[in-house]
Formats: structure tokens, sequence, C-alpha cells
């Protein structure tokens, strides 16, 4: 494994990124909750919050062990050897998910006429570059990204504000069809992003030993800023397109700057929606995929992640050609499959794993 270490300001860029990471510009949970989608994200926040915490303590237990190190020794290594090879999957399939989610809507949105198998063949060698140069070439363009993806945020609010399409009654009245289509949204709105932090169980060794307080404490503050930052954005493509609009939207982020209109001379600036979509979901998927080599590494005993960095990579590349067939399909087993499936992954086994560790710790303690 790499003898490398994160900043804790590396760190809530990495989270912020990461959570912000496709649902920034795709939104989330628009179809049921309606205008009052930016409700549903501060609720899916609450058990995102607690399940934070179940990752900081396993933390807190094995703070120089990623997740695939500290499973066999919880629950030993009959068991928890298979279990983890089970996790460096789903790393797996949820950077091809991510993956293919980012070409489907570049496609879509840009580059209509060119073939998908370029566009992920040509994000693909990024991905692998990237990844290959290690954590710390990851971390500083993380970084970099960050702020140009708030760049561009920040443009793009002051473009809409003065283009006067902000309409604060398409918010009102709130809960207007009460508080059930709000809850029932909460599970989407939880995993995507919230209980996707999972990821973070992998990134946990590089804040080292001496800084599990203020490390815990930084991913809790970067956790909060991305879920009011989802929200607000939320909010604002509801104020802008109005509820009917934004239930029926894939891309309501697109939809929103499309509307920009400044004396006839500033106009759709789609460029904004495109790029936030391209920085954000790739780097989901880069995340993904460096969790996904890391777990294969740490299972195998290497000392380098490059061994595994291409021919991962490659798998990722082609099992985003094959995991689905249009865009539509793409997005009906990631937004509604796949967050039942995840959540054996992020949610059940590792609140079983911190209390599995916790009376181990406890029994030793005793003993």
């Amino acid at each position: 494994m790499e003898a490398a270490k994160m900043s804790k300001f590396q760190f809530f860029c990495l989270v912020v990124l990461f959570e912000l990471g496709g649902v920034i510009a795709l939104g989330v949970g628009q179809s049921s909750a309606r205008q009052d989608v930016w409700l549903a994200v501060l609720l899916g926040m609450i058990p995102g919050i607690v399940i934070y915490f179940v990752f900081s303590g396993l933390y807190r237990l094995y703070p120089t062990m990623p997740l695939t190190s500290y499973i066999p020794k919880i629950i030993g290594p009959f068991l928890g050897k298979p279990i983890a090879f089970l996790y460096s999957v789903h790393f797996v399939y949820q950077s091809v998910r991510n993956f293919r989610g980012c070409a489907n809507t570049i496609q879509v949105s840009v580059f209509d006429e060119t073939p998908l198998v370029a566009l992920l063949a040509l994000m693909a060698v990024a991905m692998i570059y990237i990844v290959y140069l290690g954590i710390d070439a990851m971390l500083r363009t993380i970084v970099t990204f960050l702020l140009v993806l708030f760049a561009l945020g920040l443009i793009g609010n002051i473009f809409i504000f003065f283009s006067g399409i902000i309409r604060i009654d398409y918010l009102l009245p709130v809960l207007e069809n009460g508080w059930k289509p709000v809850i029932n949204t909460v599970p989407l709105t939880y995993f995507l992003p919230f209980g996707e932090l999972f990821v973070c169980t992998m990134f946990f060794q590089y804040l080292g030993v001496g800084a599990q307080k203020s490390g815990i404490k930084v991913g809790f503050a970067a956790m909060i800023l991305s879920g009011l930052i989802i929200s607000y954005t939320m909010a604002l493509n509801a104020a802008v397109l109005g509820p009917d609009l934004l239930s029926r939207s894939i891309f309501p982020l697109f939809a929103v700057t499309s509307k920009i209109n400044i004396g006839d001379f500033i106009q759709k600036m789609d460029g904004i929606s495109v790029s936030s979509l391209m920085i954000s979901y790739f780097f989901k998927a880069t995340i993904y995929f460096y969790a996904a080599v890391l777990a294969v590494t740490d299972l195998f005993k290497l000392k380098s992640i490059k061994t595994f960095a291409i021919p991962l990579g490659g798998i990722v590349m082609f099992s985003s050609i094959m995991v689905a067939e249009n865009s539509v399909e793409n997005y009906i087993e990631g937004y509604i499959i796949n967050p039942y499936v995840a959540f054996v992954f992020q949610s059940a086994f590792p609140i079983v794993l911190l209390a599995a560790g916790w009376m181990r710790r406890q029994n030793r303690t005793a003993s």
C-alpha cells in the first residue's frame, strides 16, 4: 500500500467533490418530491449523519487500516476475506455506474453524434492515469477541480440572479401534498449522496492516527456543506423551472442554465452545467475506482497500486459499455435499483461491523 498522507483540507475537498458528484447537476428525488425536494435532501442528511459516525467509529477502532483489512480482523478470515472481496466488487460496480452515467449525460447533452465507446475510452484513460500516479496526484487534482466547480457555481448563480428567472412562488406552498411524498423520497436522498460516503473507509487510513478527531470533524463539516449546497441547488432549480417541469427533468441544471438571458447578450450558458456535471461525475467515478484498486491491492497484499490500475480500468470501461443498453436503462438501474443493492454494503453491514468491532475491543480490554 502507498505510504502517503492526506491533509485535512484535501480530505475535506475529497468528501465535498464526491458528495456533489452527479447529484449537483442531475438532481435527486425531484420526480416525487417536486418543489419540496430541497427539504427531502435535508431530511436525507439526518440518517447520513448517523451512518457517517458509524464509518468514523470504524476509523477510530482501526485508524491505520482500510476496510478490506479490518473486516477479516473483526469477523475472522474465513468469512472476512470473501466479504472484503465483495466490497472490492461493489466499489468497481459503483465506479461503473457513475462512469456510464457521466458518459451518457455528456453524450445526450453535448456530443450527441460521438460514439459512446469513444467517450468512455477517453474518460478511462484519464481516470487510469490519475489513479496510476497515486493518491497525492489524485488529491491535488481534486482540490484544483473543486475550486473550478465552485467558480462555475458562483458564475452560474450570478447569471441566474441577473436574468430575473427566479420565482419564489414556485417553491410555494411548502408541503403542498403533505409529508408523504417527501418522506418517501428520503431513502433516495439518503443513498445519493450521503450513504455513499462509505467509500471513506478506504481513505481514512491516509489521515493517520493523530488526526482521528480532527479528521472526523472535517469530514462531517464537508458532508454538511455538501448537503446544504445540494439542497440550495434543488431549491434554485425548482424556483426557476417550477414543480411540473422540475419533476419531468432528468438534467434540471441544464434546463436552468439554458434559461439564462441577460440583455439578449449573455444567453444559454449550458457550458456551466455540462462542465459541472463532467467534473463532479467524473471524480466520483474516479474516487470509487481508486477505492476498488486499493481494495484489490490490499487483498493481494501488494506494495503498489499500479499493478491493478490498468487491468481494473479496462474492466470498468468495458463493463460501462455492457451495464445498460441505453441511458434510460442506466438511469433506472442507477436511481431505482442500485440504492437497494447498495444499502446492504453501505449501511446495514457497516453497523454490524462497528458493533462487532466494538465488542471485540471491549473483550480485549476486559481480559
